[in-house]
């Protein structure tokens, strides 16, 4: 008791055939003892009234004379109490603004309900600390079970060998081998058969898949009592039959720099001299945790040139280890969902709903279900009819666009004028998005070789003169402060969208409907 009044101690009693209120007050054979000690030595026995007083006041283990457990489940639990106390103290300091986090989620866990099976999911982009959140916690707990299983990656896992993952499962929760599961179906059955009596934790970490959960953890009843499982993923859609979801929100500013400085100075807080760019770095991370760690770790013992060097490069260039971590979601996309995020990414983050479903919808994209997916999958978010994303996904989005698929999208102004001028792989483009009249003063027949042209939207003097034709693919124009008199329509047969605003047009060149009708 010294030790913990002196030195903050953990002291956990164990109560071995002794009443702990026996020992609070002394009474029973502690009151025979003391009194025949009292006759010896009264200043020590007083010390020693004290410390009892206070061990009997802890939480501990009582071992009675007449329970019926043997003493080695007690001594299992003794060492799962300290295990946990230990994982708890032995948290990373890196692990910043972590706490709060696994509180969150352990009061969705509800461990208190000894009788239910729950299951909780973490939802959110990559890179946000779902990963984290769920291993830092599943140390703290793991000993309050049973058996238990982290089960990391399960999305490659998976498709290595699903029967190797059961039998991880199956060998971290019972401590035996299981060698005989040659098929998914049967290792989901030995799950089944073997947990639906145990109380276990099971942690399935970065699900991508419906058939992952269907042989690792498919209904509450393949578990028993008191069981808790905890899927992390990128797709709200796969936790439609958990309990709750917890969704992990982005560090605050000073926890990122905190964070950031764990990384970069190997202290809490920025050396002398570096503050500015510490603040200059952060806002290329948007205070995403991943972001946050790699370039903190990427900074690590650079000087201030080096500093100022590497946030000029960041400006122009995102950082690959961390785009390369996120592009694991666009990947997994069908074809429409990612020509909808590209187009969001390079044009209409920040804009609104009702308009970007209208646009994408004349493309033949079905954007009602496609913003559903990508708001699903984390990438996109929809809030108070305005469609936006994180800035390190939008980065994500552009380098594609950049790297994938040159020229089909055009935002820059730079950009727009050397191709223009160029008039290089002009059929390569698919969209124009410039609100600049830096582009202005093109030539007439600009818009002969935009074969594969979709969408439109330019401002005043885009063209030197008033165009005599534009592409027929064309299905959306939008030309703000139109400064011609007429505009060139016969041909636009998939012409869907038509904004012409504040110009001096007075008839459009063309007797039939445009877009069919539209």
């Amino acid at each position: 008791m010294e030790c913990c009044n002196q030195m903050g101690q953990l002291v956990i009693p164990v109560f071995y055939h002794v009443d702990p209120s026996d020992v609070r007050r002394q009474k029973g054979d502690f009151e025979t003892a003391f009194r025949q000690h009292e006759e010896k030595s009264w200043d020590a026995v007083n010390e020693w009234r004290e410390a009892m007083t206070a061990v009997g006041k802890l939480s501990g283990h009582h071992i009675s004379k007449t329970v019926k457990e043997g003493e080695s489940a007690f001594i299992t639990k003794i060492v799962r109490d300290i295990l946990g106390h230990l994982q708890t103290g032995g948290m990373e300091d890196n692990l910043i603004g972590i706490k709060s986090r696994i509180k969150e989620l352990e009061s969705l866990l509800d461990l208190e309900a000894i009788q239910e099976v729950r299951m909780v999911g973490i939802w959110g982009m990559g890179g946000i600390g779902k990963t984290t959140i769920a291993r830092a916690l599943f140390r703290i707990i793991s000993n309050k079970f049973d058996g238990s299983s982290f089960v990391r990656g399960v999305r490659e896992e998976s498709k290595k060998d699903m029967c190797a993952l059961q039998k991880r499962i199956l060998k971290d929760v019972t401590h035996h081998h299981e060698s005989m599961i040659e098929d998914p179906e049967d290792g989901a059955e030995m799950i089944q058969a073997r947990f639906c009596r145990k109380k276990v934790l099971l942690v399935l970490d970065d699900v991508d898949d419906e058939k992952q959960l269907e042989f690792l953890a498919k209904t509450h009843k393949w578990f028993g009592k008191g069981s808790r499982i905890i899927i992390t993923t990128r797709d709200r859609h796969l936790l439609s039959y958990t309990d709750d979801i917890y969704k992990p929100t982005l560090l605050l500013e000073e926890e990122a720099a905190e964070l950031f400085s764990r990384y970069a100075f190997r202290r809490s807080s920025p050396r002398e001299g570096y503050k500015g760019l510490l603040n200059r770095a952060i806002q290329h991370t948007g205070c995403l945790p991943l972001a946050v760690k790699v370039l903190g770790s990427f900074f690590y013992r650079r000087e201030v040139c080096e500093w100022e060097s590497a946030l000029n490069r960041l400006a122009k260039e995102p950082n690959n280890k961390i785009l390369e971590k996120l592009k694991i979601s666009f990947d997994g996309l069908g074809d429409s969902e990612q020509k909808i995020f590209l187009d969001i990414a390079c044009f209409f983050k920040g804009q609104n709903l009702k308009r970007v479903t209208t646009l994408l919808d004349s493309f033949g994209f079905d954007p009602t279900i496609g913003i559903r997916v990508l708001t699903e999958k984390s990438l996109i978010t929809v809030s108070n009819e305005q469609i936006n994303m994180h800035c390190v996904l939008r980065d994500m989005g552009l380098e594609i666009v950049q790297k994938r698929y040159p020229n089909s999208r055009l935002w820059q102004c730079d950009k727009i004028h050397d191709i223009l001028t160029s008039k290089r792989k002009l059929h390569a483009i698919e969209a124009i998005v410039s609100m600049s009249d830096k582009n202005s003063g093109f030539g007439v027949d600009v818009f002969e070789n935009m074969k594969n042209i979709r969408l439109l939207d330019i401002c005043r003097d885009f063209t030197s003169s008033e165009p005599t034709t534009l592409p027929d693919g064309l299905r959306w124009l939008s030309w703000a402060n139109y400064p011609f008199f007429s505009l060139p329509v016969a041909k636009l047969n998939k012409l869907v969208g038509l904004e012409i605003t504040k110009g001096r047009i007075k008839h459009l060149q063309t007797e039939q409907k445009i877009g069919g009708g539209s």
